[in-house]
């Protein structure tokens, strides 16, 4: 018997592969309900009593309609509830969004930046409204999500594929990634906030950002890779570096000021806002100051917000706020000593993970020679740089101690310094 060429069995196992995927992107297909194709390619003539076709056809519909949804037909936004109507509003689009369709808007590669962006600012805006129907949205996009089948939507595609379902399966991929086995159902609504707001970014649609997502949780967390984390348009305290140990270092900081609560206070949850608000116009003279970074929290007591440099000379010049419960200060975390001793991580500040770091750093600079912490026993600050809609693989994060040269460094630093001069 003649055995075949080799070049002819590669062939052909190239084929058969080829056609399992071709099988496996078609069963995707015909069973999503948000395949995009144009609704004017939906009269497949030559496709009728043919089962792909038929799939093809229902899902031109599906698509047709789902475009529909968005109000008016030269393709503006207002997505509205299903059953919701123009007349139901005096004429007007409906502003309540639907789960299905801010998903198959904002995992999309074709969806227009802008109409990605007026979405999540509508969604930002039921957040200070109407927290209720931003979380009944919210809850509606993770049944969304969890609803995907068959299995094989769930598995990672080497091509951005154009099915509802796959992408619905690649959103799910992320959101186990940054809930890393965590089931809480407030936490859940917070991730999935997160990653529909980065989506609103990603011109690449949902298999781009898990792409991003895979590529920046493999860089080692170097201060590098922190400082590419830390939003560049928001002020933050100086400090010089004066040594480093690479997974932490000490620093030398200049005198900065905060407006801090007590977390304890009649504030409770709300801290967060309360401190915010002071500095975006909440103060007696209604004065609206920049953002700043980062939000400093001293032992889950107290937190504090760094005021913009215009007040660190002059705590005095500071607008008033508008309650006792808000003070003004020179930051207590530079009190005692201006170097620090700062170790950063990346991901959820979560209180198991924050406990974890605080003891690796106190432990470190136990054990370094040069180095004293200036209260042992203490509890180190925790400085957190993002807002609370970045997800974990953009976070930067830190532990701070204050500390002072052992004796031993003093001393063997003074006399070589001496002799230099």
């Amino acid at each position: 018997p003649v055995s075949a060429p080799k070049g002819d069995i590669f062939e052909g196992m190239m084929r058969g592969v080829s056609l399992v995927f071709i099988f496996i992107t078609l069963a995707c297909i015909s069973h999503a309900d948000g395949f995009l194709i144009h609704p004017s390619t939906a009269h497949f003539s030559g496709l009728a009593g043919n089962k792909v076709g038929e799939s093809l056809r229902t899902a031109c519909r599906a698509a047709a309609a789902s475009s529909r949804l968005y109000g008016r037909e030269s393709g503006g936004l207002g997505l509205r509830m299903a059953g919701g109507s123009k007349e139901s509003d005096g004429g007007k689009e409906g502003t309540t969004l639907q789960p299905a369709s801010v998903l198959r808007l904002l995992m999309s590669t074709r969806s227009k930046e802008a109409d990605k962006a007026a979405v999540v600012d509508q969604m930002m805006s039921m957040r200070k409204e109407n927290v209720e129907e931003l979380q009944t949205l919210l809850d509606g996009m993770l049944a969304e999500m969890d609803g995907v089948a068959p299995f094989f939507c769930t598995l990672q595609s080497p091509i951005p594929l154009p099915s509802y379902r796959v992408k619905l399966g690649t959103l799910s991929r992320m959101m186990a990634s940054v809930m890393d086995g965590e089931t809480e159902a407030r936490r859940r609504r917070s991730a999935m906030a997160q990653l529909m707001r980065q989506l609103s970014k990603s011109p690449r649609g949902v298999w781009g950002l898990e792409r991003e997502m895979i590529a920046r949780t493999k860089r080692s967390t170097t201060m590098k890779e922190m400082l590419d984390r830390t939003p560049s348009d928001l002020e933050t305290p100086k400090y010089t570096v004066e040594k480093e140990y690479g997974e932490w270092e000490v620093r030398s900081y200049d005198k900065f000021s905060v407006v801090s609560a007590q977390m304890e206070s009649a504030f409770g949850p709300g801290t967060f806002n309360a401190l915010a608000g002071y500095i975006f116009g909440s103060n007696k003279e209604g004065v609206k100051m920049a953002m700043t970074t980062p939000v400093i929290n001293k032992g889950g007591s107290k937190m504090s917000f760094v005021m913009p440099s215009d007040y660190w000379e002059d705590t005095a010049k500071s607008p008033t706020p508008m309650t006792r419960d808000v003070t003004i200060e020179e930051s207590d975390m530079v009190a005692d000593s201006s170097t620090l001793a700062v170790m950063w991580f990346g991901g959820y500040a979560t209180k198991e993970e924050v406990e974890k770091r605080k003891k690796a750093l106190v432990s470190m600079v136990e054990a370094n020679e040069e180095w004293d912490l200036v209260q042992p026993g203490g509890d180190p600050y925790l400085l957190q740089y993002n807002d609370p809609f970045q997800p974990p693989w953009k976070r930067r994060n830190e532990v701070v101690a204050a500390v002072k040269r052992t004796p031993a460094a003093s001393g063997a630093t003074g006399p070589a310094a001496a002799a230099e001069v």
